[in-house]
């Protein structure tokens, strides 16, 4: 997509949320245009009170953003909602221009962003997804039709057609590659997990500060940008705390409002990291002013993925960036009300705050509901070095032909421990 294109965005206020909630939807649409190289020339907020078939909003309201478009000589017109593939056409026979809705957008960002070969796979089965209802817009010359020979059985297949069979194929092609790397990715998982460390998984809007957090608390090499959607491979890494024992950490792809299913669909087999975690760390950009949506939009995809009930760190990142001090305590006061964890104040860039989360990843890594007391055989030191690997100890001595620990042991070695647990009788 070449630079400079200039588009019109619009946006449609309903009752499913506020007039701000709509107007900071609009702005986002606006910074994900321009990671595609496109201004948005002029913003058009439109009420909608009831969804019109043929073009979304009311017929008069599509002449008059028509009209804008062709004064202004725009390229693009942009919709802040998901079109049906009748509508894109409609729209783009009435503007005379290509109209893109916020999923295409998104598709195209995401397109850009991929550099693995996982990646690119998932995103291109997503784009494939996309096309298959918008053929007709897709290209220009379908009306062609081959075979057609006198003396033949009909004129021959239609363009349209082979076209969609060609992605049903390639569709197939790219869920088999996809499945084979999923595959390799589950072995490490299994690695990871036969490690018997705890996992936790960072997650959050995009553009929140995961990667940076991850690259603070593990010293990964990872892209830290300040851009969306600038990581979209997870990665996992350890933590090495200077006391206690280590811990996992994974980043994911960011969460956005509105994030299509197929994307979703599409990168289930990064999301999985999230799925299989022990614990959550919720990255929260504070000093915006919609870091409200941005917080229940995390959630809503953590809900879609069936994982809100996981244990939770709520990270508050930027608050160096956020300099009123009586507003950045209203906002912590209002997500203390709807967020069920512990709570952390955190300037990843400055490193505040980053004492506080090590001590609380610990907690929720080895939480008081597993804090156990075990006699083991001296014999027996690779459990006492398990311990100290994978367990918090909070005391240990050395008795007679046995080691007295205490320690917060994770499900994941509780079992391997469990004939040399103390229990309560004794």
């Amino acid at each position: 997509m070449p630079n400079n294109h200039k588009a019109v965005l619009v946006g449609c206020a309903d009752d499913t949320a506020g007039l701000t909630e709509h107007q900071a939807s609009l702005q986002e649409l606006a910074r994900l245009c321009s990671s595609v190289d496109i201004d948005a020339s002029e913003l058009v907020l439109a009420p909608l009170r009831s969804p019109s078939p043929r073009y979304l909003l009311g017929s008069g309201k599509a002449e008059e953003i028509a009209e804008l478009r062709r004064s202004h000589e725009l390229d693009y017109i942009v919709f802040d909602r998901n079109l049906s593939p009748s509508q894109q056409r409609n729209w783009e026979r009435l503007a005379a221009c290509p109209v893109m809705d916020r999923h295409e957008v998104i598709l195209e960002i995401f397109r850009r962003r991929a550099r693995t070969r996982q990646a690119q796979l998932q995103v291109e089965h997503a784009e494939l997804q996309y096309k298959l209802p918008r053929l007709t817009r897709a290209w220009t010359h379908l009306s062609r039709q081959r075979g057609g020979r006198r003396g033949t059985r009909g004129e021959g297949e239609k363009q349209l057609e082979l076209d969609r069979r060609w992605i049903l194929n390639r569709i197939s092609r790219v869920k088999l590659e996809l499945s084979r790397i999923d595959n390799r990715q589950s072995t490490k998982r299994k690695r990871r997990r036969a490690g018997q460390l705890p996992i936790g998984s960072i997650v959050g809007y995009t553009n929140a500060g995961k990667s940076s957090l991850l690259r603070t608390m593990t010293g990964a090499e990872v892209l830290v940008a300040d851009r969306l959607f600038s990581t979209l491979d997870s990665t996992t890494r350890t933590v090495h705390p200077e006391q206690g024992p280590r811990v996992l950490l994974s980043d994911t792809v960011g969460f956005i409002r509105h994030l299509p299913h197929s994307l979703v669909d599409a990168f289930h087999s990064t999301l999985e990291e999230t799925v299989l975690a022990d614990f959550l760390i919720h990255v929260l950009d504070i000093s915006v002013p919609e870091y409200h949506e941005c917080y229940e939009a995390t959630r809503d995809t953590l809900r879609e993925l069936e994982v809100i009930e996981k244990p939770t760190i709520l990270v508050l990142n930027k608050i160096d960036a956020l300099t009123d001090e009586f507003e950045l305590t209203t906002r912590r006061e209002k997500l203390s009300q709807s967020h069920n964890g512990p709570l952390v104040m955190c300037s990843v860039l400055k490193g505040q705050g980053i004492e506080q989360l090590s001590t609380e990843i610990r907690d929720i890594a080895f939480d008081e509901a597993g804090r156990q007391s075990y006699l083991i055989p001296i014999e027996r030191y690779d459990l006492v070095a398990l311990l100290h690997r994978s367990a918090r100890i909070y005391h240990e001595d050395v008795e007679e032909n046995a080691y007295s620990v205490t320690a917060g042991v994770p499900p994941t070695i509780a079992e391997q421990l469990e004939p040399f647990r103390l229990t309560e009788e004794l």
